[in-house]
């Protein structure tokens, strides 16, 4: 370990020669590698976390380097853990950045978290938050969990000596907030995945404090922070199968829960299409002894419709994303 690369941070009383020597034993995983996740890595390579996991399927796009800045017009095409974890190592080569381009599912995640002292959700997307909730509360494991869109965003930490993203949000929101959708600051995303990178230092060399939401809005320079530490666990619920595509089997009946002016053409052979709000109203579309598997962009709105069915008591469900 090179002392005078991190002479600053090792200057820090709460950090010291001890402290530097627990972040180069860490490990973390990382999930996304886009406006969240960029900044979240880049200054945890910089602060010398011994093994970084990034896990991202995603390639990158024009639309994305206004805001994530680590990539250039040259890298589009690739896949965003490779062109990341090509110029972290640049940057610090006594890190290792692990690059994993696979979706985060309900069939891989154990495997890929289990191993991990802390887990970054910058995904920003409802199926991924709630899968890793569910995950790192039974791990036991902290989620360093943020979202966000136009100028604004929220930051917490989950799990293990806090209460769960579900029990503070024991359901996505009808109606949310997306990149996509509403538009969002480079700046924005910037200082969130900053604050979730420095939420991950701070669970590796310290105690935890009370279990708080910070929710910040920049337009307005506006931070405000709850506690959630009593925030009851919801009741034991099966947890939600997440899957690729690939993963699909012939017997599963297929239903998009989007809008009809979303869809361009079915996401599969076959799918149903029940918009969210009609789903109530066509239950008798949807056949019981099947495997249901709903799907939407982000996941969100399938989330919802999965509730719907297992109040009427459906229970062979799973969900696909379909961004």
């Amino acid at each position: 370990m090179s002392e005078n690369r991190y002479a600053r941070q090792l200057a820090l009383p709460e950090v010291g020669s001890a402290g530097q020597a627990k972040l180069a034993a860490a490990r973390i995983a990382i999930i996304g590698a886009g406006g969240l996740g960029v900044p979240a890595l880049t200054y945890l390579v910089g602060a010398g976390i011994g093994h970084l996991r990034l896990i991202d399927n995603d390639r990158i796009a024009i639309h994305n380097l206004h805001r994530q800045v680590l990539f250039s017009e040259a890298d589009e095409g690739r896949y965003k853990v490779d062109v990341a974890a090509r110029k972290m190592t640049a940057l610090n080569s006594e890190v290792v950045v692990e690059a994993i381009s696979e979706r985060l599912v309900s069939s891989n995640i154990e495997a890929l978290i289990t191993d991990c002292d802390c887990v970054i959700d910058a995904a920003d997307n409802f199926t991924t938050t709630y899968l890793l909730s569910d995950t790192c509360q039974q791990l036991r494991q902290p989620l360093i969990s943020a979202s966000a869109a136009g100028m604004k965003g929220y930051i917490g930490v989950f799990c293990r000596d806090a209460p769960s993203y579900r029990a503070l949000f024991p359901a996505p929101p009808d109606q949310g907030l997306s990149c996509a959708r509403n538009g969002v600051l480079g700046p924005v995303v910037a200082v969130l995945g900053a604050l979730q990178a420095q939420a991950a230092i701070k669970c590796l060399l310290a105690p935890p404090g009370p279990a708080s939401l910070l929710s910040v809005d920049l337009w307005r320079n506006h931070f405000s922070s709850i506690d959630f530490s009593n925030a009851p666990e919801p009741e034991q619920l099966t947890p939600l199968a997440v899957l690729n595509i690939e993963e699909i089997g012939s017997d599963d009946i297929m239903v998009d829960v989007r809008n009809s002016d979303e869809l361009q053409a079915p996401p599969l052979p076959g799918a149903r299409h029940i918009p969210l709000a009609e789903m109530s109203q066509r239950l008798a579309e949807i056949p019981r002894g099947q495997r249901v598997v709903l799907c939407c962009m982000s996941g969100r709105r399938a989330s919802s419709a999965a509730h719907i069915l297992a109040d009427r008591h459906y229970v062979n469900l799973a969900i696909l994303s379909l961004d």
